[in-house]
């Protein structure tokens, strides 16, 4: 097995989740290239399901046959250790140092504090009157002990204030490693993945062969995001999409193609399988293609074996008998005869298990049964029967056989009805037990005889039995599956058997758990300004960015921004206000989506000129579609409203009010540019219960104005009336509109009759 280096190029972003791929060459030796080549390196987080593998460039005939992962623990040298583990291991020396050197001078000066002038214990005779006491002794002891307590003192405030930096120091090197990326690790053993690629044989190969792995990571998402570079004139710009992406995948993304796209990564996209509706008799479906049924004698593969094993290993079961079946007339006996055993635990229901003992086609099968049953299999809520006689079939595993085949009939005229399906291994039969009658809970009846009415012609395999890469050889301890191929049980996920052969002792588990928590990290960072989610703004569709150049992302969980192209759309600028609540007009830009793809909803940074203006959020655009983005307030263009309103009789007898509205609207353009303003007003609405009573007439509209055209995702509103102006430079223009609203005199509008 030959270890090939690999560089990662290319990796596909999701909503959550990457695809990778890594490119390795496989050099040639004498002519040759190598069967196994084994490819390391790779993420601790790499999920096995998805390794894939394929030949860029090779000789005629080089094919991938076989790729299996496999972990990878490695002792980096004590030079390869990060620059930032180093420091921080000796920060947390140099403080251990000054923690052992306080240590000491808290000690001296507890013992120097415990020196005290001692005197001998009074007799209890001897009166209670002072003592002679040398009184040299007593202060030469004193200034003793101030003596020595001074450089202890000087030392203690010192080692404090040593003890404080060294603490931060701790903490500054490890706040930066943590921040640091999570592709460089700072352990001594580190432990990694790595697939192991089996080649196909090929003749004599001149030049290295190109090999592409693809697999998938968790731990990564992406948010779209927008800059506009506008003139401050406002004709024409230039908006590009761009992409923040966070990832904690373990490996850096350095000078990696990527690629963006809206789909999840565990979403299925397998190719249906459409079935044919034909008129007519039914006819057996297709074989799956991939797929051989079991040579004919395997079980006799296997016959030396069971005999050469001990006889106490095969313990027959009391509650176990065979049953008496015969072949029907020209049908062979099957090799197989299934085990019928009772089960106390489930009321009595029987359970189907092949037998391990082998038997050939020409022997004929021993019919063992309960005194009580003189034929076939004794049924559900019976009694149970005796131990089985000298010579039967040994016990079958208690384990269920899983059921890896589905039957396939064919009926000549009519397919025979049945209640229910047969369970087990039943099922999986070449239809010899599989159609016996059930009457009464039991299988079987009368002379045993299997009803072929309906009998299978042939097997099916499931969907497990064509992922070859997770199936896995029975050994010849499990009866009924030794020899055959059939599913990798789940215990065996996380390929326990490789990790037999290192000899170096590495907490796997723990390892995996703190990366799945550190890749789920991700989820919980809060997502920048007006960013929203991709599979939130593209619910119906799935569309995949193509970055423009490579880039780099390091694994570090903090959003990096990567420019993916120039979106080619139409900017047109306009200039709204709504005089009636604010008397400021605001600017605005149209922008239409020219690209054939659709422009996902995020944040737009807008720039005027060389000035940063604000950022505004952007709806989703589908190709074509046209929205309006605000770009804040003008303040060269004046607006003013002056209103006016009279009430008067009307009618034939005066049984009616006329409340006539007034509105003159000025503009002036103090820009140096033509603008073009759209005035909005809005004109009062009569509700539907109320069209008898009120009538609202426009009376005179200088000049004429018309129903605003609402753009897709823009709310109506009723009632709303628009004027478009063009002003040129310095420019004055009035707008003026009268509307007249009719009642009865002997009611009033709620809140006043007044409505401007």
């Amino acid at each position: 097995m030959v270890v090939v280096p690999s560089t990662l190029d290319a990796v596909t972003v999701h909503a959550e989740g990457a695809l990778c791929t890594r490119l390795a060459a496989v050099p040639s030796d004498n002519g040759r290239l190598p069967r196994q080549v084994r490819i390391e390196g790779l993420p601790l987080g790499l999920r096995t399901g998805t390794l894939r593998a394929a030949v860029l460039k090779g000789p005629q005939g080089l094919q991938v046959r076989d790729i299996r992962p496999a972990y990878d623990v490695r002792l980096p040298a004590e030079m390869d250790i990060p620059a930032a583990q180093r420091a921080l291991e000796e920060a947390r020396e140099k403080l251990a140092a000054v923690n052992a050197e306080m240590d000491r001078v808290m000690r001296d000066l507890a013992a120097l504090q415990k020196l005290k002038p001692a005197f001998p214990p009074r007799k209890k005779d001897e009166p209670h009157e002072p003592r002679e006491s040398s009184l040299t002794a007593i202060l030469s002891l004193a200034g003793f002990v101030d003596a020595e307590l001074i450089p202890l003192h000087d030392r203690r405030i010192a080692l404090e204030r040593q003890q404080t930096e060294a603490a931060e120091e701790v903490q500054l090197r490890q706040r930066r490693l943590n921040e640091s990326s999570s592709a460089v690790r700072g352990q001594r053993a580190q432990l990694y993945r790595a697939a192991i690629i089996t080649l196909s044989e090929v003749g004599p190969a001149d030049e290295a062969a190109q090999l592409a792995l693809e697999y998938a990571v968790h731990g990564a998402r992406w948010v779209p995001g927008y800059d506009l570079r506008m003139p401050r004139t406002l004709d024409g710009g230039v908006l590009r999409m761009r992409a923040s992406i966070i990832q904690r995948t373990g490996e850096d993304w350095s000078n990696v193609r990527l690629a963006l796209s809206t789909a999840q990564l565990e979403r299925r996209a397998d190719v249906p399988e459409l079935k044919a509706l034909r008129i007519g008799r039914r006819q057996p479906p297709p074989a799956r293609s991939g797929w051989r049924e079991p040579p004919p004698g395997l079980d006799e593969l296997f016959a030396g074996y069971d005999t050469a094993q001990p006889p106490s290993q095969w313990r027959p079961d009391p509650g176990m008998v065979l049953a008496g079946i015969s072949a029907p007339q020209g049908q062979p006996v099957p090799e197989q005869a299934p085990v019928l055993r009772e089960e106390p635990t489930t009321g009595g229901a029987l359970m189907a298990m092949p037998s391990p003992a082998p038997m050939r086609a020409s022997q004929s099968m021993p019919s063992v049964s309960a005194p009580a049953r003189p034929t076939g299999a004794f049924r559900a809520g019976g009694a149970p029967p005796p131990p089985p006689a000298p010579g039967a079939a040994p016990e079958a595993p208690k384990k269920k056989s899983a059921n890896l085949m589905r039957r396939r009939e064919v009926a000549d005229e009519a397919p025979m009805e049945m209640e229910e399906e047969p369970s087990g291994y039943l099922a999986g039969l070449d239809g010899y037990v599989g159609e016996m009658a059930k009457e009464e809970g039991g299988f079987g009846g009368g002379d045993g005889l299997v009803d072929t009415r309906s009998r299978p012609t042939g097997l099916e395999p499931a969907v497990d039995l064509l992922d070859y890469g997770n199936l896995e050889l029975g050994g010849v301890n499990q009866p009924g599956q030794r020899g055959r191929l059939q599913p990798q049980s789940e215990d065996m996920s996380r390929e326990l058997l490789v990790l037999m052969g290192m000899h170096v002792r590495v907490d796997v588990f723990a390892l995996v758990a703190q990366y799945e928590r550190t890749a789920a990290s991700v989820q919980h960072v809060e997502l920048p300004s007006w960013s929203v989610p991709p599979r939130q703004s593209t619910p119906h569709f799935d569309y995949r960015f193509d970055v423009e150049t490579r880039a780099d992302v390091p694994s570090d969980g903090v959003w990096h921004n990567v420019p993916v192209f120039s979106a080619p759309v139409g900017l047109s600028a306009e200039y709204v206000c709504v005089p009636s609540m604010e008397s400021r007009a605001f600017r605005t830009v149209k922008v239409e989506n020219r690209t054939p793809h659709a422009l996902l909803a995020g944040p737009v940074d807008i720039t005027l000129g060389d000035e940063f203006l604000m950022t505004s959020p952007l709806p989703t655009l589908a190709p074509g579609a046209t929205q309006r983005l605000g770009l804040g307030v003008e303040e060269s263009i004046k607006v003013s409203r002056n209103t006016r309103f009279d009430e008067a009789s009307g009618g034939v007898f005066g049984g009616s009010n006329v409340l006539t509205h007034h509105v003159c609207v000025e503009l002036a353009n103090r820009t140096a540019q033509r603008v073009t303003v759209e005035v909005l007003e809005r004109v009062p609405a009569v509700p539907s219960a109320a069209e008898k009573d009120i009538k609202v007439e426009e009376a005179e509209v200088k000049p004429a104005w018309s129903k605003r055209a609402l753009l897709p995702g823009e709310t109506p509103v009723e009632g709303e009336r628009a004027w478009k102006v063009t002003l040129q430079p310095g420019e004055t223009q009035t707008l003026n509109a009268t509307w007249a609203v009719r009642i009865p005199t002997s009611k009033m509008l709620v809140g006043g009759n007044r409505r401007t």
